[in-house]
C-alpha cells in the first residue's frame, strides 16, 4: 500500500517544520538531539504526511487524532502518543515525525475535552478507555503490520500505565518517561499536600480562562484560607477532582481506597510486556516510578530498562551542580528500544537492570534488582553548649547524656523552599516556581526557625544508596503540626547543597494512613523517609541536617491546627521541642552501598 494514493487529497495539511520557537528552549533541545541522533542512527525513511482524523470512543466521543506517516509502503509498526497538552503540539509534532524517519507510523492523540477533541475534560478519568478503545482503532487500520508500542512522559506516561495491564496482544511494548504508580505517595507525605507539584497543575490544567496571568494565579492560590475554596474563588466554578485531593488526606479514605489510583497502583503486579523506564532524581515521580518498577514481575523486570539520572521532569540537569557523563537522548533510546520490539533487531543494551546516577561522583551504576540500602550508618543528633552557646552536631556515637532543643514555628513566616524534588511550577513561564534539584543552601544562622546538624569531617567516600531515614523524638504544645528535615553535603569551602529533604505532621506520623490523635506536650518518635537516591559524600565533606517545621511552597502551610488543613482559615503559633540523646530516638540512617559493591562507570547513555 502507498500513502500517497490513499491520503493524496491531504498533502496539502503537511507541516515541514524543522525549527522550534527561538523562545522554546526545551523544542530546541529536542531539534538538538535529533541532529545528534541522526548522525549516530541515520534515518531510513523520511516523513511523508499528516492526515487528522476524528476517532469515535465507545461512548460517541469523538478525539483529534493526527497520524504520521513515513514515506513509502506500508503496512508499518506504530507508535501511540496521547498528550492532554494543546500546548505542546509543536513539540509532538517534531517528535511524531522524527519517528517517521526510522519506519514508524505515529499516531498522536489529544486527549477528551483538550485541543480539537469532544467531550469534557476531567484529568485522568478517561484516559483507560480512551487509550484502549484507540488502540482497538488502530488494530483495524491497514497501515498497521501487528506491531504496536506506546510511548510519553509524564501525563504521557499515566495514559500507558493505567492500561498496561490490558494491552491487546499487537501491543509488545511501553516506553513510560517521568510517571509513577504511587499517587497518594506522591500527592501527600505524611499528612502534607505538595503545592509546588499539584496547585501549580490544577491551575494551569483548569481548561477555564481567567483574565489575568495563570502565574499570578497561581501565587494567589497558595495563599487563599481556607484553600479548599480557591477554585470558586479564583475561577468562579469547583474543580471537584482538586477538592478530593486537598481534602482527602487519609490513605484509608474511600477516594484512595476505590477508583483510579487504587487501579493505577495494581497495574504493574500485572503487566505483560517489557518496560523501558526513565526516570530523573529530581523529577516529582521519582519515588512512584521505583515504587512502579519494584512491582514488576521478575520475568518482566528481566526483559525491561529502568535509568535514572541526575534529571528534573524535563530530563535535563538541573540545581547548581555539574553532572558530568549525565546527557541522555530519549529518543535515541526510545528508537533502539522500539527497533528491538517491533522489528525485531538486535538490541546491544542491558536489560534487566536499573541503571542509576551517583551524582557528585560521575559515574553509573548497574544493578541487577531494585537498588536499596545495602549497610547503613547511623549519626546522631547531639547538643552541646559552651559558655552559653549551643552547638548542635551529628555524631557516631549515642550522647551520654539526654538534651532537647526548641523553636517557634509561625505559620504566617514560613520558610521558603529552596531546591528539592517535589516541584513542578518552575516548568510553568511566569509562574516563578521554586527551582529544582540540588541548589546551593542558606548558611547556618540564617533563621532561628531552622535548627542545623552538622557532622565531623567525612575521612572516607561515603556511597548513599536508597533513602536516608531521619528519626526524631519531639513535642509541640499544639494539637497538630509538622516537622521537616533537609539532608545536604557541605563541601570544604563551606557550601551546603540539598541532597534530599521530607516532612511530615504530628497526626501523620511514620506514615499512618489515618491521623493519629496527639495530647500537646507529649514526647512522641517519628521517622521521615527521603525519597530513595544514589550520590557520593566526598571525602572532606561534612553532612548537614536541618529540622524546621515549614518548607512553602513545596507543602501547604501546616496551620498547626488539627483538622483538614483545606478547611482552616486560622493559624496557631507552635513551640516544638526535639529530644536527644540518652532514652530518645534522634539520629538519622545513611544508606550505604557495600565497599565490595562496584560502580561502573561509563560515558552518556
Amino acid at each position: 500500500m502507498e500513502v500517497f494514493k490513499v491520503h493524496s487529497k491531504m498533502l496539502g495539511r503537511v507541516n515541514l517544520m524543522e525549527k522550534g520557537s527561538k523562545n522554546n528552549d526545551f523544542i530546541n533541545t529536542l531539534i538538538s538531539q535529533y541532529k545528534r541522533l541522526e548522525v549516530e542512527l541515520p534515518p531510513t525513511h523520511s516523513f511523508y504526511c499528516v492526515v487528522e482524523n476524528m476517532v469515535e470512543m465507545r461512548d460517541g466521543v469523538k478525539l483529534m487524532t493526527r497520524i504520521y506517516f513515513p514515506y513509502g509502503k506500508g503496512p508499518w509498526p506504530v507508535i501511540l502518543e496521547r498528550s492532554p497538552y494543546p500546548q505542546q503540539k509543536q513539540m509532538l509534532e517534531i517528535t511524531s515525525k522524527q519517528f517517521t524517519k526510522y519506519g514508524y507510523v505515529v499516531v498522536c492523540q489529544e486527549c477528551r475535552g483538550k485541543g480539537d477533541s469532544q467531550g469534557n475534560w476531567i484529568p485522568f478519568d478517561n484516559e483507560r478507555n480512551d487509550g484502549l478503545d484507540t488502540l482497538d482503532w488502530i488494530i483495524k487500520q491497514e497501515w498497521m503490520n501487528g506491531n504496536i508500542a506506546m510511548y510519553g512522559h509524564s501525563y504521557g506516561g499515566f495514559e500507558q500505565w493505567i492500561l498496561a495491564n490490558q494491552l491487546p496482544k499487537e501491543v509488545k511494548t511501553l516506553f513510560i518517561g517521568v510517571f509513577g504508580t504511587e499517587r497518594y505517595a506522591q500527592m501527600y507525605m505524611n499528612g502534607m499536600f505538595r503545592h509546588e507539584i499539584y496547585t501549580s497543575w490544577a491551575v494551569e490544567n483548569s481548561d477555564v480562562t481567567v483574565k489575568e496571568e495563570l502565574g499570578e494565579t497561581y501565587q494567589k492560590a497558595l495563599h487563599i484560607r481556607p484553600h479548599i475554596d480557591m477554585d470558586i474563588q479564583l475561577f468562579g466554578r469547583e474543580f471537584q477532582w482538586y477538592r478530593e485531593w486537598v481534602t482527602n488526606v487519609d490513605k484509608d479514605s474511600e477516594y484512595w481506597k476505590k477508583g483510579i489510583w487504587n487501579r493505577l497502583s495494581k497495574i504493574p503486579k500485572e503487566i505483560k510486556v517489557p518496560l523501558f523506564l526513565v526516570g530523573g532524581w529530581y523529577d516529582h515521580h521519582i519515588e512512584g516510578m521505583v515504587a512502579g518498577y519494584q512491582k514488576l514481575p521478575g520475568d518482566i523486570k528481566k526483559k525491561s530498562r529502568f535509568v535514572i539520572g541526575p534529571w528534573v521532569h524535563t530530563l535535563t540537569p538541573g540545581g547548581d551542580l555539574d553532572y558530568p557523563n549525565s546527557d541522555f537522548n530519549s529518543f535515541k533510546e526510545a528508537v533502539k528500544w522500539f527497533n528491538h520490539h517491533l522489528k525485531k533487531e538486535d538490541y546491544s543494551e542491558q536489560k534487566g537492570v536499573v541503571e542509576t546516577y551517583f551524582i557528585g561522583d560521575g559515574t553509573w551504576k548497574t544493578w541487577d534488582r531494585a537498588f536499596g540500602n545495602l549497610s547503613t550508618k547511623k549519626l546522631y543528633l547531639e547538643k552541646k553548649s559552651y559558655l552559653g552557646i549551643d552547638s548542635f552536631t551529628l555524631t557516631d556515637e549515642i550522647p551520654s547524656s539526654s538534651n532537647y532543643c526548641s523553636f517557634r514555628y509561625e505559620p504566617t513566616k514560613p520558610v521558603k523552599t529552596r531546591g528539592g524534588e517535589a516541584l513542578l511550577a518552575w516548568i510553568s513561564p511566569g509562574f516563578n516556581g521554586s527551582r529544582p534539584s540540588s541548589v546551593l543552601q542558606d548558611p547556618i544562622g540564617n533563621r532561628a526557625d531552622i535548627l542545623s546538624f552538622v557532622s565531623m569531617t567525612l575521612e572516607e567516600d561515603l556511597n548513599v544508596s536508597g533513602s536516608f531515614k531521619v528519626h526524631l523524638s519531639v513535642s509541640t504544645d499544639v494539637e497538630d503540626t509538622s516537622f521537616t528535615t533537609k539532608v545536604m553535603e557541605v563541601f570544604p569551602n563551606g557550601d551546603a547543597y540539598n541532597i534530599r529533604d521530607g516532612i511530615t505532621s504530628i497526626r501523620y506520623r511514620n506514615g499512618s494512613k489515618a491521623p493519629q490523635e496527639y495530647k500537646p506536650g507529649n514526647v512522641v518518635d517519628m521517622e521521615i523517609e527521603l525519597w530513595p537516591i544514589t550520590w557520593k559524600l566526598k571525602k572532606g565533606s561534612k553532612l548537614r541536617l536541618d529540622i524546621s517545621s515549614s518548607n512553602f511552597p513545596a507543602y501547604h502551610i501546616h496551620p498547626n491546627k488539627k483538622g483538614n488543613w483545606a478547611k482552616e482559615t486560622e493559624t496557631l503559633i507552635a513551640n516544638q521541642q526535639i529530644f536527644i540523646g540518652k532514652g530518645y530516638k534522634s539520629y538519622i540512617e545513611i544508606p550505604i552501598a557495600s565497599a565490595e559493591e562496584k560502580i561502573d562507570t561509563k560515558g552518556d547513555i
